[in-house]
C-alpha cells in the first residue's frame, strides 16, 4: 500500500510504473465507452477505450519489431491527426523515448533537433517538414502497427527517462526538456486542484493533437480519468466550436 505525503496529500509515483500504461489503466474495465471524438460540422471519428489500447500496444509490437529497443529516442514528425496520440503511446508503451514535435518546424530547425539527439527512428508523415533520414517510419507503416498483437507494458523505474518536449524558443534557443514517466502521476495534484476532471466529464480540447498542451490537457488526462476526450477535426474554425460543444455535451472546455 502506498503511503500519503501530509504536504500534497497524494501517494508518491507507484514502481514498477510506465506511463502509457497509467493513461490507459481503465481502458479494459470501460472497453466500448467513447474515449476519443474527433469532431466536425459533418463527421464525428470515435475511438473507444478497448480501441484505443489496442493501437497504442499494438503500435508498440511494431516499433520493437523493427529493432528499436527500450531507451531508444524516437523523433515524431507527424500531423494534427490521431496518428500523433497513437504514436506517442505506443512508444512510451514499449519503454521508447518520443520527441513529439509540431508540425509547423521547418526542415532546418528539425535537422538542429536531429543532430542534438540522434535519434534511433523518425516517426514520419511526408507531409510534415524533415530531412531525408535511413531510419525513418512512414506513415503506412505506423498505421499498419495497429492491428499487431498487443505488446507487454514496459514497466519500470518511474523515474527513468519518458519523453523529450522541446522549448518554443521565445526567449531564446529552444531547449530539449526531459521528463520522466512519473511526470503523469503528478499531473494528478493538478487536475485535482484546476478542473477536478471526473469520468463523466467531456473535455473538448481547441488544440492540435501535435500540441503539447492538447497531449496533456486534451487527451491524457482524460483518459487517465477515463473520461472522454473531444478534439475539432482538422479545418475546424473557431466559430464553430460552441455548436460543436453544445452538439457532443462537453463538460469541460481547454484552450489558449
Amino acid at each position: 500500500m502506498l503511503s500519503v505525503s501530509a504536504s500534497t496529500g497524494f501517494a508518491p509515483c507507484p514502481a514498477p510504473f510506465n506511463l502509457a500504461a497509467h493513461v490507459l489503466g481503465r481502458a479494459a474495465d470501460l472497453g466500448d465507452k467513447t474515449a476519443l471524438a474527433i469532431v466536425g460540422p459533418d463527421r464525428v471519428e470515435a475511438w473507444r477505450f478497448d480501441q484505443l489500447e489496442a493501437a497504442v500496444r499494438g503500435t508498440a509490437t511494431g516499433l520493437l519489431g523493427m529493432g528499436l529497443r527500450p531507451g531508444d529516442i524516437v523523433l515524431m514528425r507527424l500531423g494534427n491527426t490521431v496518428d500523433f496520440p497513437l504514436a506517442y503511446l505506443g512508444a512510451l508503451a514499449a519503454g521508447l523515448v518520443p520527441v513529439p514535435t509540431a508540425a509547423a518546424l521547418t526542415e532546418p530547425e528539425v535537422a538542429a533537433i536531429i543532430a542534438t539527439l540522434a535519434p534511433k527512428s523518425v516517426l514520419r508523415d511526408p507531409a510534415v517538414p524533415c530531412p531525408p533520414n535511413d531510419t525513418t517510419v512512414d506513415l503506412a507503416q505506423l498505421r499498419s502497427m495497429r492491428d499487431l498483437p498487443a505488446a507487454p507494458w514496459h514497466m519500470g523505474d518511474p523515474d527513468r527517462l519518458g519523453y523529450i518536449i522541446y522549448t518554443s524558443g521565445t526567449s531564446g534557443r529552444p531547449s530539449a526538456v526531459m521528463h520522466a514517466h512519473r511526470a503523469i502521476w503528478a499531473r494528478q495534484m493538478m487536475v485535482r486542484g484546476w478542473y477536478d476532471l471526473k469520468p463523466e466529464d467531456r473535455v473538448m480540447h481547441a488544440g492540435a493533437f501535435n500540441w503539447t498542451y492538447t497531449l496533456g490537457t486534451g487527451l491524457m488526462d482524460p483518459w487517465t480519468a477515463g473520461a472522454t476526450a473531444l478534439i475539432p477535426a482538422a479545418g475546424v474554425a473557431p466559430a464553430d466550436l460552441p455548436a460543436l460543444m453544445a452538439r457532443h455535451e462537453a463538460s469541460l472546455f481547454a484552450a489558449a
